[in-house]
């Protein structure tokens, strides 16, 4: 049976290749993980010996039971084991890689996006299945829809591109609607930021400039939907819903058709939204710029708790745990678990290792796999490896 379709901007499907006979109830998601390992990344520029650090900008993909695939600014592309202390493969792309990793969970293959335009498919063995140079700048992450084998990708300069997932082939490209003060400043380029979404329905929701559109396999446009607000944060997909929950600059969240558009609510949450919201059941989970993380009930649409000092780094994403639970980055740098159903705080990570020189702080997102490992990183070089707890230790010495 094919896997599940991702729903939202760094979902776990999206990010975590399947491991057979996983079961992640072997592991206590609700205490606190510890660092079991990490690795320094360094650049050596000249003779002298002076590393500089390599930042961490995309969140990796974790194959459970064997490592990590991790795609670094320099762009290199490595496969780590899970001590992170072993690379068994490495290769060098055309440019650096800011958008997070994608996994082919059907093929059991990664997709790697570069700034430059370079988009790779690789296998687990490090082999090129094929490459595609487009002449976009690639920033968000891209999404598959698994119906139509396409990769969605919306890069800088507002443009939209489909690649088949198959052979790297471009099957379209769409210009995007841009920014209102095109013209009147440096930064409207800088286009979308947010990361496609695929619906059940087989269609990609792209929020861009001041709009959230639906574009079918086809390359062509369903619905657009003006906000009227500029939106950095990804859409989230409701299941079950056929709606889409749109998180704008001006502190809203929209909840819209999937299949026509039309707005069928709005919450406010009272400050600017630039993280990406993420969700578990029927609850959303989004988060303000000032660091409050609001929980929703999608089926009520209401906010059903708040937890202050706990919204998702600027830029990064909301994300969700084996078991169901929320995870994210927070402006402090470190990763923490929240409840889904009442915001409880739960845990929160130290990289405080005694190393010279190091920022212990965290800045993309966490990816969990069902092995009881999760791994992120920092743009000053750091990639970290943090274990579960296993459940059968409970109440026990270890």
């Amino acid at each position: 049976m094919a896997p599940p379709a991702p729903a939202f901007r760094h979902d776990p499907l999206k990010t975590v290749l399947p491991l057979e006979g996983a079961h992640p109830s072997v592991f206590r998601w609700a205490t606190e993980p510890a660092v079991s390992g990490y690795a320094r990344l360094l650049h050596y520029s000249d003779h002298k010996g002076m590393g500089l650090p390599v930042p961490v900008c995309a969140s990796p993909v974790a194959l459970p039971g064997v490592g990590v695939v991790v795609g670094t600014f320099d762009g290199r592309v490595r496969l780590y084991d899970r001590s992170l202390s072993k690379t068994y493969w490495e290769i060098r792309l055309g440019g650096p890689i800011y958008a997070s990793l994608v996994a082919d969970r059907s093929r059991r293959r990664v997709v790697v996006a570069t700034t430059e335009g370079q988009v790779v498919c690789l296998d687990l063995r490090g082999r090129l299945v094929w490459q595609a140079q487009t002449d976009v700048r690639i920033y968000a992450t891209p999404t598959i829809v698994p119906g139509a084998d396409l990769l969605v990708i919306a890069a800088f300069e507002s443009h939209c591109l489909g690649i088949d997932l198959a052979t790297g082939r471009q099957l379209f490209a769409r210009e995007l609607p841009r920014p209102w003060h095109v013209g009147h400043g440096s930064a409207a380029h800088r286009d979308p930021y947010a990361s496609p979404v695929t619906t059940p329905a087989g269609t990609a929701v792209i929020a861009c400039a001041e709009h959230v559109l639906c574009m079918g396999a086809d390359g062509k446009q369903r619905w657009r939907h003006e906000v009227g607000h500029a939106i950095r944060a990804s859409p989230a997909v409701l299941p079950g819903r056929t709606e889409v929950a749109v998180c704008s600059v001006d502190g809203r969240c929209l909840f819209l058709d999937a299949v026509s558009g039309a707005l069928r609510g709005e919450l406010k949450l009272g400050g600017k939204v630039v993280a990406s919201p993420a969700v578990s059941g029927r609850f959303l989970v989004a988060g303000t710029q000032d660091g409050t993380a609001y929980g929703i009930d999608v089926e009520r649409r209401a906010i059903v708790w708040t937890a202050p000092g706990y919204g998702a780094r600027e830029y990064t994403s909301f994300t969700v745990l084996p078991d169901g639970n929320f995870t994210a980055v927070t402006i402090r740098g470190n990763a923490v678990g929240l409840r889904r159903e009442d915001g409880q705080f739960l845990w929160e990570t130290s990289q405080v290792l005694g190393l010279t020189d190091h920022d212990p702080a965290m800045d993309v997102t966490p990816v969990a796999g069902h092995d009881g490992s999760m791994y992120c990183g920092s743009y000053s070089g750091m990639l970290y490896h943090f274990r579960f707890r296993p459940a059968e230790t409970e109440g026990k010495h270890v």
